[in-house]
């Protein structure tokens, strides 16, 4: 949401290029159109004091009180609100001078058009507001200066999201204090994920924002579409501080994803020694067993999901993005459209042409803003096919084991976690392992 209106803010200026020759024949609107979308403060200034039509609006609808809003020209602002302007007009994507200010912070500016009459609350056509312009960028005093005029806290644009939810999102732990404090319901979701404002704090692990949430009434339980908690992810994500709150607070260790995931299986995947140990003392149950027999790793997602995946949200780092034998999981487009989690053998007859075509990655990868996860290590281009029978499913031992992280085996083993269950290719735990110290430890 914050790139699309990056975007936005640049498209403003895309069809500035027009010469000094042609300005003078333009009309005093159009000139200072024209001198507002070059930003030059100077020429718009002079212009701006003798011009009539002060409700001038451009092909894309426009107006002069706009573009002066989004440079932060305040003197240009207050002359044209004193000549009549109309502080609503609304561009063809529903934009209004006060979003424009209310995105890029200009406080002085936001206030003049409040006090000018400006409505608060009205909604571009993907249903955003100034205060949710003000709160996923963090300007709590424009934040204020809107509540303060009477905008909804719990107004929720096209897809659902809210201020608070926005706030959570990027961490601006004072606006949501804000909200929250005016009346901002916690547990609101957006419509794409379900996903609430605990669930979107939990994926940047702003522990002071759950608290805030938590005090105030959200449900630390809530589920996503696809079944993720607020837990889930910080287990996922390895936000220690974040889960113990969680599980401070009595948060559900025994809820699953859809798929059959659990916060312990998530935390054990990625090696967070940490999350276990608390999850373990809390009384989760490792190698906790699903009707088939093995607890879940297969994540599924629909087409829009992969393409997020594939083009835009890849987690990487430059110090760990080469192929390691550890690697052993991957997602592949499935013949049914979806993407599946899938086994990658580290054996001597891995297909070498498959990991000539991988995409590599170090950490999990989620799929949306919204908090669907998929749990892999290795990610295979979206033109990839494999056999859906060849799908995998491990117990948190196993895939602790088969990613090395020594520590957190040995404290599943020590939690009563049993080295003997197999997976559907009937192999335990010991065959997963690589890493002779881990296999020590499950050989005895």
């Amino acid at each position: 949401m914050k790139t699309v209106w990056s975007i936005a803010m640049v498209v403003l200026f895309l069809s500035a290029a027009v010469s000094e020759a042609g300005a003078q024949r333009m009309t005093e609107a159009e000139k200072l159109n024209y001198f507002l979308r070059v930003q030059d403060p100077v020429n718009s200034l002079t212009v701006a004091r003798n011009i009539d039509n002060v409700n001038y609006i451009d092909i894309y609808d426009r107006s002069l009180l706009m573009y002066a809003s989004v440079n932060g020209y305040t003197n240009i602002c207050r002359i044209l609100l004193r000549k009549g302007a109309d502080p609503d007009l609304q561009a063809i994507d529903g934009v209004t001078a006060a979003m424009y200010a209310a995105y890029n912070g200009h406080y002085r500016i936001l206030k003049l058009l409040m006090d000018r009459g400006a409505n608060p609350d009205l909604q571009a056509i993907d249903g955003i507001t100034a205060l949710m312009m003000a709160s996923q960028n963090g300007h709590t005093d424009l934040a204020k200066l809107l509540l303060d005029k009477g905008s909804n806290v719990n107004m929720q644009s096209i897809d659902g999201y809210t201020s608070l939810m926005l706030a959570s999102q990027y961490g601006f732990t004072p606006v949501v204090r804000m909200l929250l404090d005016k009346g901002a319901k916690a547990d609101l979701h957006e419509l794409s994920g379900r996903s609430t404002a605990l669930m979107l704090a939990s994926l940047g692990g702003f522990t002071d924002i759950a608290r805030l949430l938590l005090d105030y009434g959200a449900n630390p339980d809530l589920q996503s579409r696809e079944g993720t908690t607020a837990l889930m992810t910080a287990s996922l994500f390895g936000h220690t501080d974040f889960a113990k709150l969680l599980l401070d607070r009595r948060a559900d260790i025994k809820l699953n994803c859809t798929d059959g995931t659990n916060a312990l299986f998530l935390a054990s995947m990625n090696g967070y020694t940490d999350i276990v140990s608390m999850l373990l003392a809390k009384g989760a149950r490792p190698d906790s067993r699903e009707d088939d027999g093995a607890n879940a790793l297969i994540i599924t997602a629909d087409d829009q999901i992969a393409e997020m995946i594939t083009n835009k949200l890849y987690r990487r780092s430059d110090q760990e993005s080469g192929y390691s034998e550890q690697l052993t999981a991957m997602v592949a487009t499935s013949l049914t459209g979806q993407l599946q989690a899938v086994k990658l053998s580290s054996e001597s007859n891995a297909d070498p042409a498959m990991l000539a075509k991988a995409e590599k990655t170090t950490a999990f990868i989620r799929a949306s803003g919204s908090g669907r996860i998929a749990i892999v290590k290795l990610m295979l281009k979206k033109d990839a096919r494999f056999n859906i029978q060849n799908k995998a499913r491990f117990t948190d031992l196993m895939v602790a084991s088969m990613n090395g992280h020594t520590e957190v085996v040995k404290t599943l083993l020590e939690n009563g976690a049993n080295p003997g269950l197999r997976d559907n290719e009937n192999k335990t735990a010991l065959d997963h392992a690589g890493n002779p110290d881990i296999r020590r430890l499950l050989a005895r």
